[in-house]
């Protein structure tokens, strides 16, 4: 729990020190908060970025990343007359019970999110353990930031995986953690506050926002969505101000959301792109072509901000977006072969592209989420597999502005989310990477449901605490339980919420720390304290399968490379013909090459034969 403290204390730091800078952009102290958060956070993480590729990557470069974003963020703040914080603005001021409730719902979701922040990554954060965690902590064992050309995704853009290594510096994986969570939580307060200068309560968007299942999820996992959703939704609420205040500033502001949202995924590209169309029009339509001009210059300072780690992959690999779009840049380690199943694997996600799916895809997001999961993740625990859904909750929010109607420039903000459902839809229904969208629509829906009736706000407030009843229900139920075990006992935890974890614990123990692992059908080698690349071919091209003949082959290279023990999860292993790359690991299993040393849970573990080690040697 300790690292959860630090992780709150640290956002308790930043933010309103980052929000002094926002005080002569808004009066609205959530908006100041949300924006100067996300400015701090988004130094902080290329601070972190700066000090490893220097070959900082340790608790010294985590230190001097925090002081030197203080000291930056403070200067911003000074330059921009900041001063103090009017906290006299953060008294709640309720108009009836119903937003007094919700407000107690988002306090209570966001509360529940931070304490099983302390949590140790398991079964249900696949990626978190396979990436998202697992390469900052190989730079911290390098010392600096280095390639991993085994991990395609360790190319991707990595903003939220810089404050990963902030925290991991500190040896604390629930300090890593809370950084997401922080994320997620001013993505609230973001909405929250645009709602508020539209007249309304905050508590509205802030309870649909995170009363979805799989954003609340989201907010203790070791993932990045929330990363985006932030920079992502604010660079919208950025650019509403700026239109219809008729202010540059905000447009600059909006860019550089609109930058550091860039620097988190790849499908940020998407929201930038509609950002500047959906910006481009409303200037238009609303006759400020002044600010075209602006607009487009915020755009440029976007690519600025965001360039770095697509420049980064430029040089590492040849392609600025690796490993996608190999048929126009192509990049090293990869083929089109490997590209081609990797878009399949990709259409894989959803229920399909036909025009009736996407007319009825908002009912299929609330309602039928496990499709728009990761099949893996949504086995793990039978409760969880609801967790990817956005909740019935969104659903509501269309009877308030088909009777209320919407604040003015807030059917921009309803493009921008549609826009974006659309390209979600023909790319990869992922249900997470739709986050970005949740804040906006929340924001934009909800922004006149202070002029509905009655009996609207009260049913719509009703389903919204239904949804936060149930979200609280299913995080609550699904992982308190099994919170004192983990601050008990960690191995414990692992060991039962982890299929893989006593073997990692097996290779953790042996001898001969250097000797590395291949993992085969699986990726999660985040706890692994040795040596270790993914076996299966679709990855990489490291290992040269198309040279190997025979399991002797395959054998002597793992040898030469230190290589002496393969994992196989076969769980996750096909049962269909072997394809001839891995008819090389079981030629070398049948031949002896490699003997097996550990079996549970369906996870193997093999040795190399002890006389080919003598020989190599």
């Amino acid at each position: 729990m300790l690292g959860v403290l630090i992780g709150l204390a640290l956002i308790g730091l930043v933010a309103p020190w980052g929000g002094r800078a926002m005080r002569s952009f808004t009066p609205n102290l959530l908006e100041q908060l949300a924006f100067g958060g996300a400015l701090a956070l988004g130094a902080l993480a290329y601070c972190m970025a700066g000090a490893s590729a220097i070959g900082l990557a340790d608790s010294v470069g985590a230190t001097i990343s925090l002081i030197l974003t203080i000291a930056g963020v403070g200067a911003l703040g000074a330059a921009f007359g900041g001063g103090r914080l009017n906290w006299s603005e953060a008294r709640v001021r309720l108009r009836n019970p119903l937003e007094a409730v919700l407000t107690l719902a988002a306090w209570l979701l966001a509360l529940l999110g931070l304490i099983l922040c302390a949590l140790p990554p398991d079964g249900n954060e696949w990626d978190a353990i396979a990436y998202h965690l697992a390469f900052p902590k190989l730079y911290l064992q390098a010392g600096r930031m280095v390639e991993i050309p085994f991990m395609h995704q360790s190319y991707f853009p990595p903003l939220q995986d810089m404050l990963y290594l902030w925290g991991l510096s500190f040896g604390s994986e629930s300090l890593a953690k809370t950084t997401h969570w922080s994320m997620g939580a001013l993505t609230a307060l973001g909405a929250a506050g645009f709602m508020q200068r539209c007249g309304g309560s905050g508590a509205w968007a802030a309870t649909l926002t995170l009363g979805a299942p799989a954003f609340l999820w989201q907010m203790f996992s070791a993932y990045a969505d929330l990363a985006t959703a932030l920079y992502a939704s604010l660079a919208m609420f950025a650019l509403a101000h700026g239109v219809r205040e008729r202010r540059t500033d905000w447009l600059w502001l909006s860019g550089a959301m609109a930058g550091f949202a860039l620097a988190t995924k790849y499908t940020a590209l998407l929201a930038w792109g509609v950002w500047g169309l959906v910006g481009l029009f409303w200037l238009w339509r609303e006759r400020q072509g002044r600010l075209a001009g602006s607009l487009m210059l915020a755009g440029l300072l976007a690519l600025a901000i965001g360039s770095p780690w697509y420049l980064r992959n430029w040089r590492w690999t040849g392609n600025p977006v690796y490993p996608f779009a190999y048929e126009i840049f192509g990049g090293k380690n990869w083929s089109q072969e490997q590209a081609d199943a990797y878009r399949h694997d990709q259409l894989q996600f959803g229920m399909g592209r036909e025009p009736a799916q996407l007319v009825l895809s908002p009912w299929n997001l609330a309602s039928t989420p496990a499709p728009f999961a990761d099949p893996i993740g949504a086995r793990v625990g039978e409760r969880v597999m609801l967790l990817p859904s956005l909740g019935v909750g969104a659903l509501a929010t269309p009877s308030v502005w088909l009777t209320s109607g919407l604040a003015h420039g807030a059917g921009y903000l309803t493009a921008f989310v549609g826009l974006n459902l659309l390209g979600w839809f023909y790319l990869m229904q992922q249900i997470r990477y739709l986050l970005l969208v949740l804040p906006v629509w929340a924001g934009a829906t909800l922004s006149a449901i202070h002029r509905a009736a009655a009996p609207i706000r009260y049913a719509c407030g009703a389903l919204l605490l239904l949804q936060a009843g149930f979200t609280l229900w299913l995080m609550g139920s699904a992982y308190l339980p099994v919170l004192p075990l983990a601050l008990r006992d960690r191995d414990a935890y692992l060991s039962r919420r982890l299929q893989i974890y006593p073997a990692v614990q097996f290779l953790n123990a042996q001898p001969r720390p250097n000797e590395g692992v291949i993992l085969l059908d699986e990726t999660r080698g985040y706890y692994l304290n040795r040596p270790y690349l993914w076996g299966n071919a679709g990855h990489h091209r490291l290992i040269p399968y198309e040279t190997m003949r025979t399991g002797a082959d395959l054998a002597q290279w793992m040898a030469q490379h230190g290589y002496r023990y393969l994992l196989i999860n076969r769980q996750f292993t096909p049962q269909a013909e072997p394809e001839p790359w891995r008819a090389r690991y079981y030629d070398a299993i049948r031949d002896g090459w490699l003997q097996q040393v550990f079996a549970e849970r369906g996870v193997e573990i093999y040795a190399l034969k002890s006389a080919l080690e003598s020989r190599v040697d």
